[in-house]
């Protein structure tokens, strides 16, 4: 077996292992607060030994803190490649906007993920504010379609009330649904939220604007 083989093998191990002792705290956290997560119920959930947990985290804080920051790492490269044809976009009433189905069918296929970070790990945690972080990947991704649009396309109102208000809106919205275990298909929310983007406030609350 070859050099090349052998490093392959061994990365594939690692990554496996890693799979175990992750998924092994997504479940524990779906059970109790982190602060009352113990390393040994990590390691006899995913069925390894400690020496094997501490080669790749310092703690559980570090473990939970690399999660977060891959997952989320994958929504905003996802987010942000949809950007890419952000100019010739054309918003359709009865097409969901590709940024909001990209946003929502992620949220889905990684359910058990989001359901911890919304209602596990909020500020009244000892840990970060990972809900947060989430925001801020949806805001910086709003941002980046929005540079995208070019100088060209001047908003109606300021730049960060605009972001805090479409980010704000759309992360909220995410939240709720994801609170309250996904009433409605992925589509449907993207569908709506695009709805909502396309009427506005007024318009969707039934004024009639001039």
């Amino acid at each position: 077996m070859s050099a090349e083989q052998n490093q392959l093998n061994e990365d594939r191990r690692v990554s496996r292992t890693k799979q175990f002792i992750s998924g092994a705290l997504l479940e524990l956290l779906q059970e109790k607060r982190i602060e009352d997560i113990a390393i040994k119920d990590i390691t006899e959930r995913a069925n390894v030994n400690r020496s094997t947990f501490y080669a790749y985290y310092s703690d559980k804080f570090d473990l939970l803190e690399q999660m977060t920051k891959a997952k989320l790492g994958e929504l905003s490269r996802l987010l942000i490649a949809g950007n890419a044809d952000a100019a010739a976009y054309l918003p359709d009433f009865n097409e969901p906007d590709p940024f909001f189905s990209a946003l929502f069918d992620h949220l889905e296929e990684n359910e058990p993920f989001y359901i911890v970070l919304f209602t596990r790990l909020g500020p009244a945690s000892a840990a970060n504010d990972y809900p947060y972080a989430m925001f801020a990947v949806i805001r910086d991704a709003f941002y980046a379609r929005i540079s995208s649009l070019g100088m060209s396309q001047k908003q109606a109102v300021p730049l960060d009330l605009l972001l805090d208000h479409i980010s704000f809106s759309t992360f909220h919205s995410a939240k709720k649904w994801m609170e309250q275990r996904m009433i409605y298909s992925s589509r449907h929310m993207a569908l709506q939220l695009t709805r909502l983007s396309i009427l506005g406030d007024y318009r969707a609350m039934g004024f009639v604007v001039s």
